[in-house]
């Protein structure tokens, strides 16, 4: 998946500078406010709208980078969701107002991008932790039984990545499918299946190597467990899409289920 940089660059530097500890903190408590303001100005809520429509043009990685950085981040609101109703062709008054609920479909592939993101971002922290705390006279990184759980966690973190990511990539080149008939349907319901399976070890290693300390308020590890936790049930549970992946390939036979991956 190759996503324009410009775009990469713009809301990489929106997030990160914006959405600090404070003002998560405080968008808690206001809303969303000032970052949906910002997103919609710089077009990021048009990321898919062609054009000569009016809208950035951007392609389904672009979609991806950002509902990624919006879970990796923790951002406040409904921007991904409208993102996507707007690339699905509603207008921008219908999206923000229609924002709540996604075709399962959709839903399920925004979903596996943010859970991607939230799991990147527990696992920059749990490193990052682990390199500043000190333990018996050393960080706590540099004891082996660590580094094996933070190299699980950064395992897991990538491979909900790489499954979302092939599911932005089949929607892509199918476009976003009204059934399980459709070619991208098996990549997304894998995607959503693989990242909610994932969802308890990721969180039960990022919670377990912070201790005590990731479970308070003050330090915000729940910003990214919570939705997590949330999200995984979201738009279908993994048992959902397991049953439906099994019967699909029962039904289809090895040779089309590797087809319908691999083409």
């Amino acid at each position: 998946m190759n996503a324009d940089s410009l775009l990469v660059d713009t809301v990489e530097r929106l997030f990160s500078e914006l959405l600090t500890p404070e003002y998560l903190a405080e968008s808690e408590r206001s809303g969303e406010g000032e970052f949906l303001a910002l997103a919609r100005e710089l077009g990021l809520d048009a990321a898919l709208v062609p054009q000569e429509e009016g809208g950035y043009g951007g392609s389904w990685s672009d979609a991806f980078v950002i509902a990624e950085a919006c879970g990796r981040y923790a951002a406040p609101g409904a921007l991904p969701e409208i993102m996507l109703r707007r690339g699905l062709g509603e207008s921008a008054a219908q999206a923000q107002k229609r924002s709540g609920t996604l075709p399962r479909p959709a839903g399920a592939l925004l979903r596996s991008a943010q859970m991607a993101g939230a799991a990147q971002a527990l696992l920059e922290r749990s490193v990052q932790y682990c390199g500043e705390r000190r333990q018996f006279g050393r960080a706590l990184g540099k004891f082996q039984a660590v580094q094996q759980r933070l190299a699980e966690l950064a395992g897991y973190a990538a491979c909900m990545r790489a499954a979302s990511q092939q599911a932005f990539a089949a929607v892509e080149r199918h476009g976003m499918p009204a059934s399980n008939s459709d070619p991208a349907w098996l990549s997304i319901a894998i995607a959503k299946c693989r990242c909610s399976e994932l969802t308890h070890p990721v969180t039960l290693i990022a919670h377990g190597l912070h201790g005590a300390i990731g479970f308070t308020e003050e330090f915000g590890l729940q910003r990214f467990s919570k939705p997590l936790w949330r999200w995984r049930a979201e738009y279908g549970r993994r048992s959902d899409w397991a049953l439906a992946i099994g019967r699909q390939a029962i039904a289809q036979g090895p040779e089309a289920t590797w087809n319908s991956l691999t083409l």
